[in-house]
């Protein structure tokens, strides 16, 4: 502001000068010019800073509602690992003589769970329909699973490397297909006798390519021919759009 004063002045004295011939036309005209252009730039420095500080107040109002959502997601997320501590704390106490026996092996990391379940609990050697034992087992574990609807539930197919035998060759050219197979019953037992929302299941095969254990030995073989029942994350405004859809 001084220096504008002072430049106003100064075009005020010269002005001066210039009515009394003591400097020529085209000196004025550059110093009124530039007075012009520093009362401009004075303008758009004091529009940027009011901008600026618009802007700091927009992130500070930003800051505080990510610190209140950081509060709610810890919140959220001490709740997730609470709810799947105690889902694997009645799985394992509902499937106390099959984890003893070693035929199902369940694993918690923090807020992950996997039911591994050998093939003999589910199916016979080739087979794709569930044996009714393991349809009791299963409906075991679809109740325990229902009463956490935050998680979604993958079912994994997984064999062993032996080729698919000739009689059963045309139905299952691979172990890919056997998988699949197997894994689509265990989902559809899960809607269909558990009364899973289906949005929440997933079927998939992975054949004999992530086995567990060598397939040299007949043991390893056996541990390598399992379902596998994984709790996953979920998206829930997702799958509240995707039953709106269904619905309609």
């Amino acid at each position: 502001m001084k220096k504008i004063l002072l430049l106003s002045l100064i075009t005020i004295l010269v002005l001066s000068f210039f009515l009394s011939g003591c400097i020529s036309n085209k000196i004025f005209q550059q110093l009124v010019k530039e007075n012009r252009k520093i009362v401009r730039d004075k303008q758009n420095l004091l529009s940027d800073m009011s901008l600026a500080q618009k802007r700091i107040e927009e992130l500070e109002i930003e800051i505080t509602e990510l610190k209140m959502m950081s509060g709610d997601f810890k919140t959220q997320r001490a709740q997730e690992l609470a709810a799947v501590k105690k889902t694997y704390n009645d799985l394992i106490k509902d499937l106390k003589k099959e984890v003893q026996s070693g035929k199902i092996e369940i694993e918690q990391i923090r807020g992950s769970l996997t039911l591994s379940v050998a093939e003999e609990i589910f199916f016979d050697t080739g087979e794709t329909d569930i044996k009714p034992e393991g349809q009791e087992i299963l409906k075991r574990i679809g109740r325990i699973l229902k009463d956490i609807p935050e998680k979604n539930i993958r079912i994994e197919g997984h064999t062993d490397n032996v080729p698919i035998g000739s009689s059963l060759r045309g139905q299952y050219p691979t172990n890919w297909e056997l998988g699949a197979a197997r894994a689509v019953n265990v989902v559809r037992f899960f809607q269909n006798k558990a009364g899973i929302d289906p949005l929440r299941l997933s079927a998939v095969s992975y054949g004999q390519y992530r086995p567990v254990a060598s397939n040299r030995t007949k043991a390893g073989r056996a541990k390598n021919r399992r379902i596998e029942i994984i709790l996953i994350n979920r998206n829930l405004d997702l799958a509240k759009k995707m039953k709106q859809n269904l619905a309609q």
